[in-house]
């Protein structure tokens, strides 16, 4: 055996253990079941078949779409920042980036709560200005605000990276050739950042569809996703075998989500 092969082996092994051992062991229980559970293929057809579970699907796909959207929008211009600049504010601005991932996710969502609940830190100041509180906790409001912040710094961190390996003789050659800033942007920055955009976007997206925590926490009823769907399962119903099929056909997407973006990134290398 090859010395670099070799060298393959303690990682390979250990993804085997603690990643694929357990995959396969949703997909069986899936199929399976026991006394009292959603048996065999049937949980399957009831999630194919069933409107409640199909509008859930769809919600948390929304939800994960949306939020990729919004993450994208605000990443950029940090991820621009950060990649262009050299002066003092640049490390400011990455150690505020970086920040969140210090801190957990149960005391990031906390502290949410302190801010947007109807008595928190927001709705106090609007009150003591006179103006109406904002039910920030009643819908998807602050799902989305506290899942961008933990979510930026993924998407930052990609772009960045990308941004910071550009050819700044291209973009400088069409401004001199007469093109306009807006020009630069959409025609010559943007496809060279193609790739890096398509990364962020690819991490933000799985990270929103297994969102769990900051759902569960700020969320209210209608703020139901499959991760949340799939802990209820397991919980409160004790369906493990529907909750297996869920988790297997979340993981199915992924997956093909995954197989997705390496084809793009693929053919933008080769265009």
């Amino acid at each position: 055996m090859s010395r670099p092969i070799s060298l393959l082996i303690p990682a390979l092994a250990l993804l085997a253990v603690f990643f694929v051992v357990p995959i396969l062991s949703v997909l069986a229980q899936s199929v399976s079941g026991e006394v009292g559970q959603t048996s065999g293929w049937a949980a399957y057809g009831k999630l194919l078949t069933d409107a409640y579970y199909l509008r859930i699907f769809a919600q948390t796909f929304i939800f994960s779409l949306v939020l990729t959207a919004i993450t994208l929008v605000l990443a950029y211009p940090l991820a621009s920042f950060i990649a262009r600049t050299q002066a003092w504010e640049r490390n400011f601005v990455i150690f505020m980036v970086i920040a969140p991932l210090l801190v957990s996710m149960v005391v990031r969502s906390y502290g949410w709560q302190l801010i947007l609940s109807n008595r928190g830190l927001l709705n106090t100041l609007l009150s003591s200005l006179g103006l109406d509180p904002i039910p920030f906790m009643s819908g998807w409001t602050a799902v989305v605000i506290a899942s961008v912040h933990v979510l930026l710094p993924f998407a930052v961190i990609s772009i960045a990276g990308v941004l910071s390996n550009l050819d700044r003789s291209v973009e400088e050659s069409a401004a001199v050739l007469g093109a306009s800033p807006r020009r630069v942007f959409f025609l010559v920055t943007l496809p060279m950042a193609m790739n890096g955009l398509l990364t962020a976007a690819t991490f933000v997206f799985l990270l929103a569809m297994g969102s769990f925590v900051t759902i569960m926490m700020l969320g209210g009823r209608g703020t139901m996703v499959v991760p949340l769907l799939i802990y209820q399962q397991v919980t409160i119903t004790y369906d493990q075998a529907f909750a297996s099929s869920l988790a297997a056909i979340l993981m199915i997407v992924t997956l093909a989500l995954l197989a997705a973006q390496f084809r793009l990134v693929r053919k933008s290398r080769t265009a």
